[in-house]
């Protein structure tokens, strides 16, 4: 780095942006302040702004909410780092030729050439493609951005899917015009190469294949994955490298405001499909047969979750019988077939799994009744039946489709059961205990008067489930021997607090997760409550339960493992960065001088890498640091790690020969954490000393210390005092030394410093 390089200054962490060679970027912990920058970038709406240096909001405040944007030179919106980058290397391009070794205070003077007046307006333009609320919208703005800012006559969006090319945008009147082939010229190179072009002569470049011969010029900028900007004229050379960095720029805004469209569409289309599936699941509970049911269904179906063919077979004497189809089906759109020879039907019925075909004329056991199906969506509906919609097209459905269809399902499933319910209950009341005796889960007979909840018969289930004999529950108060005393999630605002089972004393029916205590001890259950008489103030029913217990522990150890996983990523970064910092370092400094011995330090941080990456893969597969430990000295090993660490100016001291019970990589992994630790707070000329202490042994330099009040945190993954750090360092020294055995300790040094002290 020269002394002339250009300063950028930042007044915060934004993640290491990367300017390349030649430019130095300062941050408030440096002596040189905004004013001595040849670039500035803020994060506050309000930041003060220094006269006559450029200056970039990055911000997540919306360029509509900035107060008098006019201030900043650039907006860029917080997270897109490569806008970022573009755009202050932009600037300082544009600083009157004060690029990199250029004169700081002639790059302060006010600017009003033709190019930086075109980037100020297409800043100030960029708020209207924020603004924009639909796709349509965001290109048609940002069409009249090429024209009235960039000044292109001729600029197109183009969009890619299956078929080829589409014409998205345009000056003329061409949208909609494909599709164009995906490999033609120059359109396509863009496309695969992902890269920019700027062609002075199409007729001159080896992939341009125009088709219009009258076209002579062109800027070609991706636009994000599926998409590709031209700018289009008639005459050589018409564009020069500034068009085309304000073309970056320009897709950049159009590319971030797409997504950020496109992500908030679907959000709202698929919590607005959510709520009605929701809506018309509710509107299932009305139904008073099985026959009203399943037409109801496929109505949601095909209304809802918008299905080509939605179809509903019930089980009846060992055939799947079609029960309802969807109204634009063919009238023999469906057929009775047998469960022995059903197809993916039956294979779906009996073994209780959701299935998507992405075409079954891929599938051995298909039987299409129509040849013009080709996706099929299969979802069980319980012992009733199986749910089947069918596409037109293949890979038609996706998991989300099962996810919707699964969900409503599940209420067709709890519908149907209730339906038959009534039916047996309706007909042959003193056929209960035989239906108690064939519900494999938890049931119970009650009557409900005052509040109070008097059982009268409970099922073998329910004595397995619970642990309560049926003689000690029978004419007892079931809610008091089951609700747990410690209090239910607080509920909704508007929402009933009444104890579910108490409902059946209105006639309402209930489905949801509960915690009931068992003989040994709580345990969560789906509860089913279905009144005897629905719709009538009678005050008998049944109460359903089945435990779910082994599946939310499932799921929170999912969550735990998923929380493991996240941090081992983060550890992995970490401690690869060194080593790749060492070995890069070695490499340059071997190009400037020719030293070969820098191959062989590079070579031994790459090796060092290596090791690294096998030891945490395999402490992913098996959850440990350490296999085997032997007698080692600590002196050596530190050395050892002292070499492949980034050390600066750092010194080293080995007090006296120590030899420790351990695995030597990771020892010499937990001491390189410590060096680094002491480097970052330190300084690069920080003095750290190895050495032994009653039972172990000890790390400690002459740098600030750790404040008395941190020093329970500072093991936690995450906490670090320095905006270059993750975190981690010294949560893998932790680990390693509890691994080890080792209880690692904070204090101070003999000089203030920090001390690190580990003994078995």
């Amino acid at each position: 780095m020269h002394a002339t390089d250009p300063t950028v200054f930042v007044d915060g962490d934004f993640d290491g942006i990367d300017l390349g060679d030649g430019v130095t970027v300062a941050s408030p912990s440096d002596d040189n302040g905004p004013s001595d920058a040849a670039c500035v970038v803020v994060a506050a709406p309000d930041a003060e702004v220094c006269d006559g240096v450029p200056t970039v909001l990055y911000t997540d405040v919306p360029p509509d909410a900035v107060d008098r944007p006019g201030r900043f030179d650039a907006y860029v919106r917080r997270g897109d780092r490569a806008a970022l980058e573009s755009q202050v290397r932009w600037l300082l391009a544009s600083g009157d030729d004060a690029g990199a070794g250029g004169d700081v205070e002639r790059a302060a003077e006010p600017r009003n050439d033709r190019e930086w007046d075109r980037l100020k307006r297409l800043y100030e333009g960029t708020t209207e493609l924020i603004a924009a609320e639909t796709v349509e919208e965001l290109y048609e703005r940002a069409i009249g951005l090429t024209e009235d800012i960039l000044e292109f006559d001729n600029s197109s969006f183009f969009h890619h899917d299956d078929e080829g090319f589409y014409v998205v945008a345009n000056n003329d009147d061409l949208v909609g015009t494909g599709p164009i082939a995906a490999e033609m010229g120059l359109l396509g190179e863009t496309y695969r190469t992902k890269r920019s072009f700027l062609v002075d002569d199409v007729r001159d470049h080896p992939e341009a294949d125009p088709n219009d011969p009258s076209y002579r010029s062109a800027v070609s900028v991706p636009a994000g994955d599926d998409g590709v900007f031209q700018a289009i004229s008639n005459e050589v050379g018409a564009y020069d490298e500034t068009d085309l960095a304000l073309a970056e720029l320009l897709v950049s805004y159009v590319s971030e405001t797409r997504s950020r469209i496109e992500s908030e569409a679907a959000v709202r289309q698929s919590r607005e499909q959510t709520e009605r599936l929701h809506r018309g699941a509710t509107e299932l509970a009305a139904a008073t047969s099985l026959d009203e049911l399943f037409e109801r269904t496929v109505e949601i179906t095909d209304d809802i979750l918008e299905f080509d063919i939605s179809y509903v077979g019930v089980v009846e004497d060992g055939d799947i019988v079609p029960t309802a189809i969807s109204s634009d089906a063919p009238a023999d759109g469906a057929e009775r077939v047998p469960l022995d020879d059903g197809g993916i039907a039956a294979e779906v019925y009996l073994s209780g799994t959701t299935d998507i075909t992405d075409d079954v004329r891929d599938h051995p056991e298909a039987r299409p009744v129509k040849r013009m199906y080709r996706a099929v969506l299969s979802v069980p509906i319980g012992d009733v039946g199986v749910f089947q919609a069918a596409a037109f097209t293949p890979a038609a459905f996706d998991e989300r489709d099962a996810e919707l269809a699964e969900l409503l399902m599940a209420h067709v499933a709890v519908t149907a059961e209730r339906i038959h319910a009534e039916s047996r209950l309706r007909e042959e009341r003193d056929r209960s205990t035989a239906l108690f005796e064939h519900v494999s889960d938890a049931a119970v007979a009650y009557d409900v008067e005052g509040g109070a909840l008097t059982v009268r018969d409970v099922n073998r289930g329910f004595q397995s489930a619970f642990g309560y004999d049926a003689d000690d529950v029978v004419g007892s108060d079931l809610l008091g021997r089951i609700v747990p005393p410690e209090p239910e999630p607080v509920p909704e605002p508007g929402a009933d607090e009444t104890i579910p089972e108490l409902l059946v004393a209105t006639g309402e029916s209930y489905r949801g997760e509960v915690r009931r205590r068992t003989d040994g001890g709580v345990r969560e259950f789906i509860l089913n409550v279905v009144p005897l008489s629905p719709g009538e103030e009678r005050g008998a029913g049944y109460a359903i339960y089945t435990d779910i217990t082994e599946r939310k522990t499932r799921e929170s150890e999912l969550e735990r493992q998923n929380e493991r996983l996240e941090e081992f990523a983060n550890i992995v970064s970490h401690d690869l960065r060194n080593p790749l910092s060492v070995a890069r370092g070695n490499l340059d400094l071997a190009r400037e001088t020719g030293e070969e011995s820098r191959f062989d330090t590079a070579e031994r941080a790459l090796e060092q890498m290596e090791e690294l990456i096998d030891d945490l893969l395999s402490l992913a597969r098996r959850g440990q640091l350490v296999d085997e430990t032997e007698r080692v000295d600590l002196g050596v090993v530190a050395r050892q790690a002292w070499a492949t660490t980034d050390t600066a100016d750092a010194e080293l001291v080995t007090c006296q020969s120590v030899v420790v019970d351990a695995d030597e990589d990771r020892l010499a992994e937990l001491l390189a954490n410590l060096f680094r630790n002491a480097v970052e707070h330190g300084g690069r000329d920080v003095r750290v000393e190895v050495g032994g202490v009653d039972g172990g042994f000890y790390v400690e330099d002459d740098g600030p210390g750790i404040e008395p009040d941190r020093r329970d945190v500072v093991f936690e993954p995450g906490e670090t005092t320095d905006n270059g750090g993750i975190g981690y360092g010294l949560a893998i020294v932790e680990s390693i030394a509890e691994a080890h055995g080792w209880t690692a300790i904070v204090t101070s040094g003999t000089t203030g410093g920090a001390r690190f002290e580990f003994r078995a």
